[in-house]
């Protein structure tokens, strides 16, 4: 063997040993990125813990408020603590953290790196011409890799910029729609326990502390003599008037503000009649979430008082659509479903299934 050719020969191994060296190195290197990447995970993840465990707290005392509060007592109180809670809840769950958002951008780049490095160690290898399976083993790897990466720096670390999407809280949005059965909130009770009336001059005024989406009301307003003698249960309530467009829909972005911050819709005009007026109103609220109505007595309204401002003193859950294997209508929806079988005397008496069939006409 003449000089030349061991000269080749010696370079060619240097050649192979440096390529090993720099991929073992790569790897190396490709390993204390993936090690940083996950304790800022587990930071990140612990820093966000907090805000969803608040946010969870906030969610359970908004809609356990109807349940706790006495209405008599508490009065304008519930409204204010149910704008306040959910104010509150939307400053967390839409918090910018810059800081936090920093990390998490270092965090997509680094795993892109993460990326090239894998990629160029493939090609390195491929660049040795292996057999055909070998080829196949590493494109089939490294796809997989790539696609793994790709959905933990878009979907994984993007969500967690997102307090909602962690705990996988409603948004707001979905919070102050009474049409969403998916979060499994009680947005139309809430609706009717915070609710107002407001008499200005004759127009009596229906306010919420919060422009609710998708809610349609019907209002009854009556004297003393008048409810006691059309005192009627709901079924015949229903089957008198079991129309949706009975009820108005109430847009969110059509409300009037008055002399405070309730959203205030026009339901009806006032004639009193001698120097003293009364009446109960009765505020019937329906949405696919269920129907639900709130009562309001109101007195000592004259000819030169028309400024007064009226809580509910009562309201009643006539039906509520719930999603639980607890609930005896849901379960019986499903037993319905199983079977392809209608219940005449069911469809005819239960609450419930009439206010399905009210549903059904929207």
């Amino acid at each position: 063997m003449d000089k030349s050719s061991y000269g080749q020969i010696t370079s060619t191994i240097s050649e192979v040993i440096m390529s090993g060296e720099t991929i073992g190195l790569l790897l190396a290197i490709n390993s204390g990125i993936l090690s940083v990447v996950g304790l800022i995970t587990i930071f990140i993840s612990m820093n966000s813990q907090h805000s969803v465990q608040r946010s969870r707290e906030i969610l359970w005392d908004i809609f356990t408020l109807p349940y706790k509060k006495n209405l008599l007592l508490e009065k304008g109180a519930i409204g204010q603590e149910v704008f306040r809670k959910l104010i509150l809840y939307e400053q967390i769950i839409k918090e910018r953290n810059s800081f936090l958002f920093k990390i998490i951008t270092f965090s997509q780049m680094v795993l892109t790196f993460s990326g090239i490095i894998w990629t160029t160690i493939v090609l390195t290898l491929v660049s040795r011409n292996p057999s055909q399976t070998n080829k196949i083993i590493l494109f089939a790897g490294l796809s997989l890799t790539l696609c793994f990466f790709l959905y933990f720096i878009i979907k994984i670390l993007g969500d967690l910029k997102n307090v909602s999407k962690v705990g996988q809280l409603p948004t707001v949005e979905e919070l102050l729609d009474a049409n969403d059965l998916a979060s499994n909130l009680n947005v139309v009770t809430l609706a009717a326990v915070s609710s107002r009336l407001k008499i200005l001059d004759t127009n009596l005024y229906l306010g919420f502390p919060i422009p609710f989406k998708n809610l349609r009301m019907k209002a009854t307003v009556q004297n003393s003599r008048e409810k006691e003698e059309n005192s009627q249960d709901l079924r015949n309530t229903l089957s008198r008037a079991a129309q949706v467009n009975n009820y108005r829909k109430l847009d969110p972005e059509e409300f009037i503000l008055l002399d405070d911050d309730y959203c205030y819709y026009l339901i009806s005009n006032l004639q009193p009649s001698g120097s003293k007026h009364s009446f109960f109103a009765s505020i019937d609220l329906l949405s696919k979430q269920g129907l639900v109505t709130a009562e309001f007595y109101c007195e000592g309204l004259t000819s030169s008082n028309h400024k007064i401002t009226t809580f509910p003193y009562s309201f009643a859950e006539r039906f509520i659509n719930r999603r639980s294997d607890l609930d005896p209508f849901s379960r019986y929806q499903k037993r319905q479903g199983k079977d392809d079988r209608s219940d005449d005397a069911t469809a005819q008496i239960n609450i419930g299934q009439n206010f399905m069939d009210l549903i059904d006409q929207d």
